[in-house]
């Protein structure tokens, strides 16, 4: 367990996605004590620059090309078994859950910005949560997990496309005038897209629709 109040938390990340390492990286980055001594694209980066040795926490996307997240963690674990690594899958596996158990200080969850968090701030950095707890509430939910990724396709299916211009706007930091102005609409009626956006897709806020968005790739869309 990794615990340290005293001096600022170093972390490298490893992770193919653009977006969502921007995303990771800000979330970061907000805290005035975590910084980020490597931003890599996949894992043979992060391994062609472990020599360094700065990091306090790995955060590794399972699943990139060149070198998959799980071969660049079992490469770290050769000559260092001490730091965490936090390393994240769409939807719970089996079989990757059984091989990253026997890899010493390693984490496993969902890769959704909210839990990554979660996991850091309260399994990671401090001991304020069991991960064995959320670990096997996950696997319990595999099916569960599945099912709602199931509906929430068929509910993104049905976004219109001016809804997902909406989303993609709320990513770009724009606000609701703003929206409104680009789209020819009322910021009434931009407000009442959001809460009904929000509403339909099981989310909290504005904030979580800009999530929602690079965690989904709307960005990438051409619209």
């Amino acid at each position: 367990m990794y615990n340290n109040t005293t001096k600022a938390t170093r972390f490298s990340i490893a992770e193919n996605d653009f977006y969502f390492k921007q995303f990771l990286v800000k979330m970061l980055l907000e805290n005035p004590l975590f910084s980020i001594v490597n931003d890599c694209n996949n894992g043979n980066e992060l391994i062609n620059r472990l020599y360094r040795k700065q990091e306090d926490v790995f955060i590794i996307n399972l699943f990139m090309p060149i070198l998959s997240g799980i071969e660049a963690i079992k490469y770290i674990r050769q000559t260092n078994k001490e730091v965490p690594i936090l390393t994240y899958s769409a939807t719970f596996q089996e079989d990757i859950a059984a091989t990253i158990n026997d890899i010493p200080n390693t984490y496993y969850c969902q890769k959704n910005s909210i839990i990554i968090k979660d996991i850091l701030r309260n399994c990671i950095l401090s001991q304020n949560s069991n991960y064995e707890d959320y670990k096997r509430e996950w696997a319990s939910q595999e099916e569960v997990v599945k099912n709602y990724m199931d509906r929430q396709k068929k509910e993104q299916e049905d976004l219109s496309v001016t809804e997902i211009h909406i989303i993609k706007l709320c990513y770009e930091g724009f606000s609701n005038k703003e929206i409104a102005d680009r789209i020819n609409l009322s910021s009434r009626t931009i407000d009442t897209y959001i809460t009904r956006l929000t509403d339909k897709l099981g989310l909290k806020s504005k904030l979580d629709l800009a999530r929602f968005c690079v965690e989904n790739g709307y960005y990438n869309s051409s619209i």
